[in-house]
């Protein structure tokens, strides 16, 4: 009985993820653009162990496949444990139902696992082609990978939801739980981007006599920054079938040793979240008014800051921007030679910045979720006396608020760290404003005309929606054309063409602005 609760339960919360029927157009456009995605992972994975396998490294192939996978679920799922296993929307519904806490956990973490399965088997089945191709392993490999593929998410999602539980232990103690978990999780993704940065002096900890080959250097590497590698290329590469199977164990020990641990706590976390409080020594003070567009503007910071699952999706782009600004004081211009195989890379990376910078700060666009977010209490707006661009004046004033601080501090950062000319140093400010401009807009206008007041999952409008990848793609997509056509037009004096380029962008904003100014939401 108990099993058929947590089916039910699962079954009702994948519905939720991946929302209502795919009948519409929207629905059909997502589904065209997640399937593209899934076609470049998959052609990405079987070229990278096509590659190994053709340098004669195809040993290599299962842990870094496994650590791969692994380090990506570990990455998101701590993004998202706050709102698909923590405050949900309907979790006062949920708990009221006849079952017991360990099946609700049960079913909300096997939501998680089956999405990042999908993301794992993406990547590792090319993979696994490609090692047989190379490595013509026996039939025994085939049920070990599948069986891989299958435990692989078990780690990296425990772990992750286990990282999410102790920041809102941690948080639950304080006043404004949700803020405290913003906050360290914020924290600790800038953490994960340091690291990240950081990572190519790792192999300067390794002892190179003691490496024999390139690939005994990049298994140690992967087995140093994710264990379970060693134990699954022991049991694939080397079919040691004990390690495969304390591998497949391990996984499934984590996942029970989690639920039963979560368990008596679970309910006091997620009180301690969705809990309002109040002052017992509330008085009554002059009463401040305001404009309409301010207190919009101020409703939507709150809104943004008051949202881990948002705030953080939402503000990677503006963090990313952030770090590898930092990150460029501490390069050496021949180490960037270096890294990228590029000569003169200095003085070629002062020409596509600009457009990196706002390439980097356009995977922030919260207008294209914005108007969505208001969800079912849109009509408390749509019954005040406000006109439709005020709304959205506001939601837009909110994206530039984000965007354009990023921008400006990696622009001063650049100009200080890299040589270049007058025009290019002035250029270095105004393209990344006028980009951050140009993609709030199209935020804005996308949301405009795919709105998603029905949603169900705060997680899945702004992670999975059309808007939502619309919004962030677009933007990013929209910021490397430029850098490939300053790279191809290298002959053009890069002033001059930055210069064209931005016109043409704050053209775009302009026609954007005007469409805006018609809608009506």
């Amino acid at each position: 009985m108990t099993k058929s609760k947590c089916w039910l339960l699962f079954k009702t919360q994948m519905r939720n993820e991946f929302g209502r029927s795919l009948k519409s157009r929207g629905r059909k456009m997502t589904s065209f653009a997640i399937g593209i995605v899934l076609l470049m992972l998959v052609f990405y994975a079987y070229m990278l162990s096509y590659g190994l396998g053709s340098m004669g490294m195809a040993e290599v192939i299962p842990s870094y496949g496994l650590a791969i996978t692994g380090l990506i679920t570990l990455f998101f799922t701590a993004l998202k444990t706050n709102g698909v296993l923590f405050a949900y929307k309907e979790y006062d519904m949920v708990m009221s139902l006849p079952v017991k806490t360990s099946t609700v956990i049960a079913s909300r973490f096997m939501t998680m696992y089956v999405l990042n399965l999908m993301l794992t088997a993406v990547i590792l089945i090319p993979m696994g082609i490609g090692y047989a191709v190379w490595a013509a392993p026996g039939i025994i490999f085939y049920p070990e990978w599948i069986l891989g593929i299958l435990a692989a998410p078990l780690i990296p999602t425990t772990l992750a939801a286990l990282l999410g539980t102790l920041i809102i232990l941690f948080s639950s103690r304080f006043k404004y739980a949700n803020a405290v978990v913003t906050v360290v999780s914020v924290i600790g993704t800038l953490a994960v981007l340091v690291l990240s940065v950081g990572m190519g002096q790792f192999a300067e900890t390794i002892d190179m006599p003691e490496i024999h080959s390139i690939s005994e250097m990049i298994l140690t590497q992967v087995h140093r920054i994710y264990p379970p590698a060693a134990l699954f290329f022991q049991g694939i590469a080397r079919g040691n079938a004990a390690a495969m199977a304390a591998f497949l164990a391990g996984s499934l020990l984590w996942f029970y040793l989690f639920v039963k641990l979560i368990s008596p706590v679970y309910k006091k976390l997620n009180t301690s979240l969705v809990t309002y409080h109040t002052r017992s020594n509330y008085k009554l003070t002059e009463l401040k008014a305001s404009s309409q567009i301010h207190a919009l503007y101020k409703k939507e910071l709150k809104r943004f800051f008051s949202s881990t699952i948002y705030c953080l999706n939402m503000g990677m782009g503006c963090l990313m921007t952030l770090v590898l600004a930092i990150a460029l004081i501490f390069v050496r211009f021949d180490q960037l030679d270096q890294m990228t195989g590029i000569p003169n890379m200095a003085e070629m990376a002062a020409r596509i910045l600009p457009f990196a910078i706002s390439a980097l700060i356009s995977m922030s666009c919260t207008t294209c979720v914005s108007l969505s977010l208001e969800g079912k209490n849109l009509w408390i707006l749509k019954s005040m006396p406000i006109e439709d661009i005020t709304i959205c004046k506001s939601k837009i004033l909110m994206n530039l608020t984000l965007q354009i601080p990023a921008a400006l501090l990696a622009a001063l950062i650049i100009n200080i760290r890299f040589p270049m000319a007058l025009s290019m140093r002035i250029l270095m400010f105004v393209t990344p404003v006028v980009c951050a401009l140009f993609n709030s807009l199209w935020g804005m206008f996308i949301n405009l005309k795919m709105p998603d007041y029905n949603w169900t999952s705060e997680t899945a409008l702004v992670k999975q929606s059309l808007p939502a990848m619309a919004g962030t793609l677009g933007g990013l997509v929209g910021g490397m054309i430029p850098i490939l056509a300053v790279l191809a037009l290298h002959q053009i004096d890069a002033g001059l063409l930055t210069g064209v380029v931005t016109a043409v962008i704050l053209l775009g904003a302009w026609g954007l602005w005007g469409q805006i100014r018609k809608a009506k939401i």
